[in-house]
Parts: C-alpha cells; structure tokens; sequence
C-alpha cells in the first residue's frame, strides 16, 4: 500500500475494541508494511506503557510471549466474533513481560489469512523484511530463527500435524515429540524431524537449496518423494534445483548458524558463496565477473561492519575489485531497486 499518514482514528477505535471489519483489515495491511514502522512503533509504545502503569504489580514472564500473542489473536479469539482486540492483547501481554516486544511483532510482519480454497483453516504467516533477523515461537514450544527476506507458515491447527511451509532461511529447534514428526517443506524438498535442530536455506533466487544439521536427525528428501538422505549432525546436504539431485558433505555446522547472532563467518569459502551470503546478509544483489577466480577463499568472521566496510575488507585480503552501482531507484511498481555490487577478479593474487 501506498505511504499514507495512518488512521489514528481507527486505531484507536481498535485498541478499545469498538471496530469494524474493515478496521481489523485496515490494520492487518499497515502491520505487515513496514514503511509504517516508525508511526506504528511510536503509536504502540504510547499504549503499551500507559498499560504497563496500570499492570505494574503483575507478575512478569517472557516465555512464548510472541507465540501467544499471534495464537491468540487468530486461533482461538477471532473464532468469537471478533471480541479480541489489540488493547487486549497488550494489556494480556504487560502481566507476562517486561520488555517492548511489540515492536518486534511490528517489524515481523505477522500475518493471519485464510486462503480460497484450502478449506476453513487460519494460516498464520510470520516475515523476516530485508536486514532483519526475526525469532519465534511456534505452538508445540518449538523456536526458530528467520534470516532476512524470509518468512514461515503454518495453520491454526499446527499441533495437529507439525507442519511449516518456508520461503528463505531459518533455523529450527524443534522440541521432540516421536509420535507428531515435525515437518519443513520448502518448493523443492521436506525436512521431517521429531526433535532436533538445522537450519534450511530455500531462497526463490538461489540455484540450490542447502540444509545443515547441528543436532540430532532429519530426513530430506525431495517433494516427489523419489530421493532422501538421513542427516547426521554437521551434514550438509544440497539440492540442486537444476539437476534435482542431493549431494551430502561433513562441513562445520556452526559456521552456517551464526547468523543468528548476527555474526557473518567465512571459513575458507569460495567467491561465489561469499558473494551469495554477502547478497543475503546485505539485502544486495552481487555479481561475479570474469572466471579467474576458481582459487579465491576467504576466513573472516564480521559482526557490525556495514556493507562498505566489509567491502573494502575483501578488497584488501583477495586479488578482486569491487563497484558499488547505483541502487534504491523507484521502479514501475513502486518498489525499490536493490543495490548492486560487481566483483572482478585481478590477474595477480595478493595475500
């Protein structure tokens, strides 16, 4: 939607539970816009700390406070004609936390939808938008982690299967439950696990889907059910979109995993995986040419440096060049064009 001021009538209306249909959508679209974070963050802190005053004596906990909030709201209090209401919400909240959470709801982008055709069921969809990094929690007391660009779904009657559809990157730990598998599906595979964690990386744009494991087992395999794999911890198993065929590998599962504490490790990579990597982390498309650069790895380990800086890094330890090209023009659908950047390989190795 376009960037317009909110409708802090409607809001209101909202918090005090004196809403319409068309205000519960209203707020469903400027939640999940994140050009309204800002207004909405500032609206909300206003609401929750005039909550917090009132809740003050109450007994505080945080455990699957995001969780509670989203399953709430959809799951079982909208089955009620509408009676739940933000406000609600909050004022529910202030009595378990003692943080400002919301504003990770905020940027989070949680969803609630129930497709045409797919029966009466409410999906619950939860976003990671570009240079963000989201955790959850789901129903069974499972938790996760969504890398930028990312996002998961599942139904509202999640416990009943254990089934989660991805879109990018996240990391799972999932709680056991041997009678309830857990599943992750992606377009091109399905992870099923009881209890264990890994982290998969299904991006539209990528050539391969990559799954790590750091505890326990899974099995992959892809959707047409022709070829699996049984993980051990620290496997790596990719899947080739191309040529639809898995490939196993031991590799150091830590190093795929840090990006949930916001750390960006190489570890003796290749070019074309730190470009890749660089892309994600940056929210930047990067691009590779000439072809001497067979030979080219990289060890380093990066945790605030901003794109310019990691940039100059590399240029400084391997035998490339690097060219930022203009970037965030508006384009025809009113979105903006991502920033590009375009490595070129030198003749000469410097060390």
């Amino acid at each position: 939607m376009a960037k317009d001021s909110l409708d802090i009538e409607r809001l209101n209306r909202f918090f005090k539970g004196d809403f319409s249909e068309g205000d519960r959508e209203y707020l469903r679209k400027i939640f999940c816009d994140e050009s309204n974070e800002e207004e909405l963050e500032h609206l909300v802190k206003k609401q929750w700390y005039e909550l917090l005053k009132e809740n003050s004596s109450e007994q505080k906990n945080l455990d699957h406070v995001l969780y509670k909030i989203h399953y709430e709201l959809n799951t079982k209090q909208l089955k009620q004609e509408n009676k739940i209401t933000l406000r609600s919400i909050i004022k529910w909240s202030v009595r378990i936390a003692a943080i400002l959470f919301l504003p990770l709801v905020i940027y989070s982008g949680i969803q609630f939808f129930s497709p045409e055709g797919k029966g009466n069921h409410t999906w619950v969809e939860i976003k990671a938008p570009a240079w963000t990094r989201v955790q959850f929690s789901l129903p069974d007391r499972s938790t996760g982690w969504l890398n930028s660009s990312s996002s998961i779904k599942y139904r509202d009657d999640f416990n009943k299967d254990r089934k989660v559809a991805l879109d990018g990157e996240a990391f799972f730990d999932v709680q056991a439950d041997p009678d309830k598998p857990f599943e992750v599906s992606t377009d091109e595979i399905i992870v099923t696990a009881t209890g264990t964690k890994f982290n998969v990386a299904s991006y539209k744009n990528e050539k391969d889907v990559e799954v790590v494991l750091e505890e326990g087992t899974v099995v992959l395999g892809n959707r047409e059910g022709t070829q699996s794999v049984i993980m051990k911890p620290d496997d790596l198993v990719v899947f080739d979109k191309t040529t639809r065929q898995l490939s196993t590998e031991k590799v150091q599962s830590e190093k795929y995993l840090v990006w949930t504490e916001g750390k960006l490790v190489f570890r003796n990579d290749p070019i074309d995986v730190i470009a890749r990597r660089i892309g994600r982390w940056y929210n930047v498309d990067v691009e590779i040419q000439g072809n001497n650069y067979t030979d080219i790895r990289l060890r380093a380990t990066f945790v605030d440096e901003n794109l310019e800086e990691v940039l100059y890094f590399i240029k400084r330890a391997l035998p490339i060049d690097y060219k930022i090209l203009t970037g965030g023009l508006l384009n025809d659908d009113d979105t903006y064009a991502k920033k590009k950047i375009t490595f070129t390989t030198k003749n000469k190795r410097r060390y």
